[in-house]
C-alpha cells in the first residue's frame, strides 16, 4: 500500500513539471504572436512624434482585448484564460516598447542633429533627409531656439556640404568646417 502511495506521488511530480512547460510554451508563443502583430502595425503606422499621446489610448486598449478574450475563454475553455490574464501586462509592454521604438525609427529615417556650444549658446544643426536640407538653430535658453539658417544638404564623399546664398560650411568626421573660420567638434544627437 505504501508503495502504492509513494509511486503516485512520483507520477504527479512529472506531470506538474510537463502541465507548466505547456503553460511557459503558450506563453512564449503568444508573446511571439503579440510582438510581431503589433510590430507589423507600428510598422504600418510609421508613427510620428505628434501622436506620442496615442500610447496613453494603446496600452489600456491591448490590456482590455486581452481581458475580454479571458473573459471569453473563462466560460468556453479555462484553461486559456490564465494564459490571457498574462498576455494582457506582456502585451501592454510590447505596445508601449514597440510604440516608442516606431516613433524613434520615424525620427531617425527623417532627421539627424549635431549640436556644439560656443560660449553660451548651443547650436543644433539638423539634416532634414527627405528633403535635403537643413537648418541651424540657436538657443541660449533651455527649451527656446531660433533658427537663423536654412539651406540645402548635399553628401559627398562621407562629407556633408552645408549651402545657402552665402554660406558654405562642411561637416567631416563629426568637424564643423567654415562656421566662423572655426573647426568645431561636434555632437551628434542620437535617437
Amino acid at each position: 500500500m505504501r508503495q502504492a502511495k509513494s509511486k503516485c506521488k512520483r507520477d504527479k511530480i512529472p506531470l506538474r513539471k510537463n502541465i507548466k512547460m505547456k503553460i511557459l510554451t503558450r506563453i512564449v508563443v503568444l508573446t511571439i504572436l503579440d510582438f510581431l502583430i503589433i510590430w507589423f502595425w507600428v510598422k504600418q503606422m510609421d508613427p510620428d512624434p505628434s501622436v506620442s499621446i496615442g500610447i496613453l489610448l494603446l496600452v489600456p486598449l491591448v490590456i482590455v482585448i486581452n481581458l475580454v478574450i479571458a473573459l471569453i475563454l473563462f466560460f468556453t475553455k479555462r484553461q486559456f484564460a490564465k494564459l490571457f490574464l498574462i498576455n494582457s501586462i506582456i502585451s501592454a509592454f510590447l505596445m508601449h516598447f514597440l510604440f516608442s521604438e516606431g516613433i524613434n525609427r520615424h525620427q531617425r529615417d527623417r532627421l539627424e542633429s549635431w549640436e556644439f556650444k560656443m560660449q553660451d549658446t548651443t547650436y543644433n544643426i539638423i539634416h532634414w533627409k527627405l528633403e535635403n536640407s537643413f537648418s541651424i538653430s540657436e538657443s541660449m535658453n533651455p527649451g527656446s531656439s531660433t533658427v537663423f539658417l536654412d539651406g540645402t544638404f548635399v553628401e559627398k564623399d562621407k562629407e556633408y556640404h552645408l549651402t545657402t546664398d552665402s554660406t558654405n560650411f562642411t561637416i567631416k568626421n563629426e568637424f564643423l568646417f567654415g562656421f566662423r573660420n572655426d573647426s568645431i567638434k561636434l555632437t551628434k544627437l542620437e535617437r
